[in-house]
């Protein structure tokens, strides 16, 4: 499995950490297995690590679908999520470009440090734009 799904050792968020070649197939199984972890444990909080991890070639309308099924999830809309991926490595570049058009509440990253800060904080999403 290209990805490891667990709450932080103080239940504050989610973190979910891909590695290898990740195709969209997969990230939709990380997120049926999320979803009840999210829903019995009260977090809405999720910090997405993709810097050991490299997207498939999957067609544009698979991605697409993904994220509109994402986009509309109740859950997810009420949560705060963090991508923490390589500037210069655009893994996570089509999702991100379509969530921030349905305005999915995220802000990407470089460092995983600085994601938990503001995944931990109050500052809202920035989307697309890098706050660090």
């Amino acid at each position: 499995m290209p990805y490891s799904l667990q709450l932080d050792p103080a239940g504050a968020y989610l973190d979910l950490r891909y590695h290898g070649v990740v195709p969209v197939a997969q990230r939709v199984d990380a997120w049926a297995q999320a979803k009840p972890i999210l829903l019995a444990s009260g977090v809405r909080r999720i910090l997405i690590d993709l810097t050991q991890a490299s997207a498939a070639s999957d067609p544009v309308a698979q991605v697409s679908a993904f994220v509109a099924r994402i986009g509309s999830e109740p859950l997810l809309l009420a949560s705060r999520t963090a991508f923490v991926a390589p500037r210069v490595h655009f893994i996570n570049h089509l999702v991100e470009v379509l969530a921030d058009a349905r305005h999915y509440p995220f802000s990407r990253f470089t460092q995983r440090d600085h994601a938990l800060a503001w995944l931990l904080g109050d500052t809202a999403p920035t989307g697309l734009a890098l706050p660090e």
